[in-house]
């Protein structure tokens, strides 16, 4: 047995509890600092293509716009595919860039 073991054993209950309480106190604080540095470290990596990929077609302007050009190319033709697509999806998607933009 460690020497400080034999000398924590000879404490009053109440002295032992408080050690306890203590050293929980402190592993809880590492803790929390640990996983605070964890998330930040998350917050500041850049996602990789594929999950920005996804987020991208996800918003509606962008589904507006590649559901405007599937649309087009199956009704209207090639010929007129730019004008729908300029028509109904970038401007949507232009709008809503300088919107996110402007409420940073």
């Amino acid at each position: 047995m460690k020497q400080h073991d034999i000398a924590r054993r000879a404490l009053p209950v109440t002295e032992r509890e408080a050690l306890v309480r203590a050293q929980l106190a402190a592993s809880r604080a590492d803790l929390l600092v640990k996983a605070l540095a964890l998330r930040e470290g998350r917050a500041r990596r850049v996602p990789p293509w594929p999950v920005r990929g996804i987020e991208l077609v996800s918003v509606a302007p962008n589904v507006t716009l590649l559901t405007a050009v599937a649309v087009c190319a199956l009704v209207v033709g090639p010929r007129k595919i730019a004008s729908v697509v300029v028509r109904n999806g970038i401007v949507g998607w232009v709008g809503k860039n300088v919107r996110r933009r402007a409420a940073q």
